[in-house]
């Protein structure tokens, strides 16, 4: 024969351990709240770094560069046509800030292949924005081009 003394011990021990696990959910959620705060603002010190090590690099090949988006350099002639050249930003951007660092990519991948080309200016610089469905998400993903013709112009001003 069982004495009900044993079964209300049983059952305080049962409550006791279910209030210890009823603060289980709530102790879960605050440390991914904090988890995805601290990647969050981890992310931002990283963007922005990287976008001034980005605006650092184009304002130094602008130097050397002159991008302009008129079919012609005011003041100074076109002495050779070298073509075409384009760029797409290597980044996929879901966000603001991925989007800026993919504007800057791609400007500075441009840059880069006219330089190498031996031009000195780009004219005609136009730039695209290529949206998409990434599928089974609802993000909307952006990648950025830019184009122009690479030209060599003359460095001395009328």
């Amino acid at each position: 024969m069982k004495s009900p003394w044993r079964i209300n011990v049983s059952m305080a021990a049962a409550t006791h351990t279910s209030s210890v696990f009823g603060w289980m959910p709530i102790v879960a959620l605050l440390f991914a709240a904090i988890t995805i705060y601290r990647w969050n603002r981890r992310n931002k010190v990283v963007n922005v770094d990287r976008l001034h090590q980005m605006d650092t690099e184009l304002e130094s090949l602008k130097l050397r560069l002159l991008l302009v988006s008129t079919d012609a350099v005011p003041a100074q002639p076109i002495l050779r046509t070298i073509g075409f050249v384009e760029s797409m930003s290597a980044i996929e951007a879901a966000s603001d800030a991925d989007y800026r660092i993919a504007e800057r990519d791609a400007l500075l991948e441009l840059a880069r292949k006219a330089l190498a080309k031996g031009a000195n200016a780009i004219v005609g610089l136009r730039k695209t924005n290529a949206h998409y469905d990434q599928s089974g998400s609802q993000w909307r993903i952006s990648r950025v081009a830019y184009s122009g013709t690479a030209v060599v112009v003359s460095t001395f001003q009328s």
